[in-house]
C-alpha cells in the first residue's frame, strides 16, 4: 500500500470518528434540552398557570428544536417531574413569605414566558 492510500485511509477513519463523536454530542444535546424544556414547561404550569395551550405549543416547539433526541417524550416528562422541588420551594414562600412569593413569581414568570417565546 503506497504512503498516500495510507494517509487517505486514515483521513477516512478519523472524519468518521470525528462525524460519529458530533453525532452523539448533538443528541445528548437534544436530551438535555428537552429535559431542560420540560422542567421550564412545568414551572410555567404550577407556578405561572400560563394555558395549557401554550405550554403544548412550545412542547412542538420545543420537539422540533430537540428532534435528535429519539426519547423526546420521556425526557421531557424526566425535566418536568424533576422540577417537584423547585415547584415545592416557590409553594412554600407563598404561605411562609408572601412578599418573597410575589417576588420570585414575578420574576420567574417573566423569564419563563422569554424564553417560551409568549
Amino acid at each position: 500500500m503506497t504512503f498516500a492510500r495510507l494517509l487517505t485511509l486514515g483521513m477516512l477513519c478519523i472524519s468518521t470518528i470525528s462525524a460519529h463523536a458530533q453525532s452523539d454530542q448533538s443528541r445528548q444535546t437534544a436530551v438535555l434540552g428537552a429535559q431542560m424544556a420540560g422542567g421550564t414547561a412545568r414551572i410555567a404550569a404550577d407556578i405561572c398557570q400560563l394555558d395549557p395551550k401554550q405550554i403544548d405549543a412550545y412542547k412542538e416547539r420545543a420537539r422540533h428544536a430537540f428532534a435528535a433526541d429519539e426519547n423526546f417524550e420521556g425526557d421531557w416528562i424526566l425535566g418536568w417531574n424533576n422540577q417537584q422541588n423547585a415547584v415545592d420551594g416557590i409553594s412554600k414562600l407563598k404561605v411562609n413569605s408572601p412578599d418573597e412569593y410575589a417576588l420570585q413569581k414575578s420574576e420567574t414568570c417573566a423569564r419563563i414566558r422569554g424564553e417560551m417565546n409568549l
